[in-house]
């Protein structure tokens, strides 16, 4: 049973996060889709609601490294193929060659490979099964789980593990702006809440649900009854709608990531986002379900090294919305320092566009936010001489190889912003 307080806390943080537009579609976002997703045209419904099964269909972390992933890789064969071209291709070997061609190709997950199959039996799906017509063949089915279990009877990446595919599309498809209401047939009482990792994190903290990943996933009777237990809970919340807690249910669970799962954590997670839209003043929106992979080994050895202390930090969990320009930290500690929580940012490189970026952030949200910059020892002395680590850049410059003693120092309180090193002191 979850105690009243933590029922309040996560309740108001799901109510405070529902209208936020997905990264799939959002126009803020780089780069930006060919059509209007929002289209009141029946036949750009059509095409739009085959694209977004394409996206759904491969929006996996093993597939695409991450969210955003998805998004330019159709984008990317929208641009090369055109819309009906890419709706008809059918072998995998077309779309793979184009694939590969891309500078991102090799951020993609571990099982990049099957990006191109995948994509070549959604469109077999559409073009065979449903007769180009994703809308009059979706009215078949007189509930959205019947032609849930269809995709997933029928597209391999949307089986077993990966059913959950399947029903965030239907959470696209069903509701809704900020979705995209394409099968109006559908009422959004009736969609559950998709079985991602993320959702089982706070499912297990809520004790809504018992066994742990990956065993969820072996037996279906017992993913099946997981997924009913999460939409219930929904329900309490959003009677009419329980998809509508997809999104904040999914962000909360990706804090949880490698954490202990039971309700303190959980009420520390809810406190650490409130805190953070507080100060920011908005919801926390960056890029939904995004998984944490890590850009480099340095915020892989940062992110080690939080966890091994026992820090507990957000990983790109929100955009600061800057003037003229936007800025997603990669860690925001749950730690202050005379009030202001400490951001810890990771570099390989430094350049101007960076430094002017970070010096806005600086003087927008610095008297809430110490940005500490990490980067190599022997290149501090080198960005200070060309003048791209000035005084209001950042609070501080910390050698990225000694990361470790950095934030030990923070853990134990010996950490102040006068602890700066020999090389960030020569520009001052």
């Amino acid at each position: 049973m979850v105690t009243d307080d933590l029922q309040v806390q996560l309740t108001k943080f799901v109510k405070d996060n529902t209208n936020i537009t997905d990264a799939q579609w959002d126009n803020r976002m780089t780069p930006q889709l060919l059509f209007n997703p929002y289209t009141k045209d029946h036949e750009e419904k059509k095409h739009t609601a085959h694209y977004f099964l394409l996206t759904a269909a491969i929006l996996d972390d093993q597939m695409v490294g991450f969210t955003e992933n998805a998004r330019t890789l159709l984008i990317n064969l929208h641009k090369q193929y055109g819309t009906k071209r890419l709706f008809e291709i059918t072998k995998p070997h077309l779309f793979k060659e184009e694939i590969t061609k891309y500078s991102f190709y090799n951020y993609l997950g571990p099982q990049k490979e099957t990006i191109a199959e995948t994509l070549a039996a959604v469109n077999i799906f559409v073009k065979f099964k449903a007769e180009k017509d994703l809308i009059r063949y979706t009215q078949k089915f007189p509930k959205p789980q019947n032609f849930v279990d269809e995709l997933t009877k029928t597209i391999e990446k949307m089986k077993g593990p990966n059913k959950h595919k399947a029903w965030t599309y239907m959470r696209w498809t069903v509701r809704p702006n900020p979705d995209l209401e394409i099968f109006k047939q559908y009422t959004p009482e009736d969609l559950q809440i998709p079985l991602t990792k993320e959702n089982v994190n706070v499912a297990i903290s809520l004790g809504l649900i018992k066994t742990t990943i990956p065993h969820l996933w072996r037996d279906p009777d017992t993913n099946k009854n997981a997924q009913i237990k999460i939409t219930q809970y929904a329900k309490r919340i959003f009677p009419t709608d329980p998809a509508k807690a997809d999104y904040p249910l999914s962000l909360i669970g990706k804090w949880l990531k490698r954490k202990n799962l039971n309700r303190n954590t959980l009420k520390e997670a809810l406190k650490f986002y409130e805190q953070i839209q507080t100060i920011a003043n908005q919801p926390t929106q960056t890029q939904p379900q995004k998984p944490n992979n890590y850009k480099s080994g340095w915020e892989k050895e940062t992110a080690r090294t939080l966890k091994q202390m026992n820090i507990p930090y957000g990983y790109e969990t929100i955009t600061f919305i800057l003037p003229g320009d936007k800025y997603t930290p990669d860690f925001i500690l749950d730690k202050e320092i005379n009030g202001r929580k400490i951001i810890l940012e990771p570099h390989y490189e430094m350049n101007l566009k960076q430094s002017s970026k970070y010096s806005l952030f600086k003087q927008t949200y610095g008297h809430k936010f110490m940005l500490i910059l990490l980067l190599k020892n022997d290149l501090i002395s080198f960005f200070n001489k060309r003048n791209i680590l000035t005084n209001d850049v950042c609070d501080d410059v910390w050698p990225i190889e000694y990361v470790s003693l950095l934030i030990d120092k923070i853990k134990t309180g010996e950490y102040t912003n006068q602890n700066k090193t020999k090389e960030t002191n020569n520009k001052k």
